[in-house]
């Protein structure tokens, strides 16, 4: 059996998984060697991506010239819920699969989002520095709505965003959710209330959380129009991916007090150079695009991935394909009779 190659690409990758032993050690099986890009230029990686069998990313753009110089590739695996970084349809014409975490961390985000709100809107992060400073006036921070009273809003209601809504109504706060994408009876199983346009939906919910995916369709689908809809005092957070939320919009929309409050753990650009206006708003909580993290969803990333990277490389279908259409069997003209 030849050496098949696996080839580590993306700062953030690096960032989350310094420490290559363990991805070294699962892929032995197979007779798999582990190779970092860390470091390298973009022609250098795209030598590398020549050789590999497999790319394993977080972050960085795989794009189309990248994967037509992949001539080996078996599958290219994001170790994140979304592949927004992945040209799937040029993956899809080569007929490599596509692979994404979709598991490991669901519980985790939705309870980063859940924070986010709670903090955001009990106006915790403007009460910590006034105590410290001295003062003890709950005044300053008026006024603070009761959740039990409120309407929590969710834009995408997959995994996380049903673990979310179970987490709202755990507070008392009744849940609509506006996703063309999911069936009615997800709704009803879950107790949530639908809107099919996002109109209505944006001006009647008190909390919005966006947990769907970055796709052409929801790159910046909170624009300054969208977020004038939304009432005066309500909060939007974000723990999905930056571009879903125009920046700059948002930026005036807080500092207009066009919305109350924003809690945002993904940047538009991300690191952010230090000098966006979003991290200096007071209405604002900006976390590090940590909402994924816990040790055990740290482990579970890892594991899942690897598990998926040698069961592919084996020969095997993957388990969570973003492009099953390259498993069709009929032909492309039958197809379209």
């Amino acid at each position: 059996m030849s050496t098949r190659r696996i080839v580590l690409v993306g700062n953030r990758l690096f960032m989350k998984f310094p420490n290559h032993d363990y991805m070294q050690q699962r892929v032995s099986v197979i007779d798999g060697l582990i190779v970092s890009t860390q470091g390298m230029s973009d022609e250098e990686i795209l030598r590398e991506l020549e050789q590999a069998d497999g790319i394993v990313v977080i972050g960085h753009p795989v794009t189309a010239s990248m994967i037509q110089r992949a001539d080996r590739c078996k599958l290219i695996m994001t170790l994140s819920v979304g592949y927004d970084v992945v040209d799937v349809q040029a993956a899809t014409e080569r007929s490599i699969p596509v692979s994404n975490c979709p598991l490991y961390c669901s519980e985790e985000v939705a309870e980063h989002a859940i924070t986010l709100t709670l903090a955001t809107a009990r106006k915790i992060h403007q009460l910590v520095p006034h105590v410290r400073e001295g003062g003890w006036d709950y005044k300053q921070v008026r006024p603070i709505r009761a959740f039990s009273s409120s309407r929590f809003g969710i834009i995408g209601l997959g995994r996380i965003g049903r673990h979310s809504a179970r987490k709202a109504q755990g507070l008392g706060m009744t849940v609509a959710a506006y996703d063309p994408y999911v069936d009615d009876d997800i709704f009803a199983m879950t107790g949530v209330e639908r809107f099919h346009d996002l109109q209505p939906f944006l001006e009647s919910v008190d909390y919005l959380s966006i947990h769907c995916p970055l796709t052409d369709e929801t790159w910046h689908l909170m624009d300054d129009d969208s977020l004038k809809l939304m009432q005066p005092h309500a909060v939007l957070v974000n723990t999905a991916r930056g571009p879903i939320v125009d920046q700059a919009a948002l930026e005036r929309a807080l500092q207009q007090k066009v919305i109350a409050g924003a809690g945002i753990d993904v940047l538009e650009v991300e690191p952010p150079r230090g000098d966006e206006a979003i991290l200096e708003i007071s209405s604002a909580i900006v976390t590090p695009h940590i909402a994924w993290y816990s040790e055990e969803s740290h482990d579970r990333n890892l594991d899942q991935a690897m598990d998926e990277l040698i069961r592919v490389l084996q020969g095997r279908r993957p388990q969570y394909v973003v492009n099953p259409q390259i498993f069709s069997r009929r032909p492309k003209q039958e197809m379209t009779r």
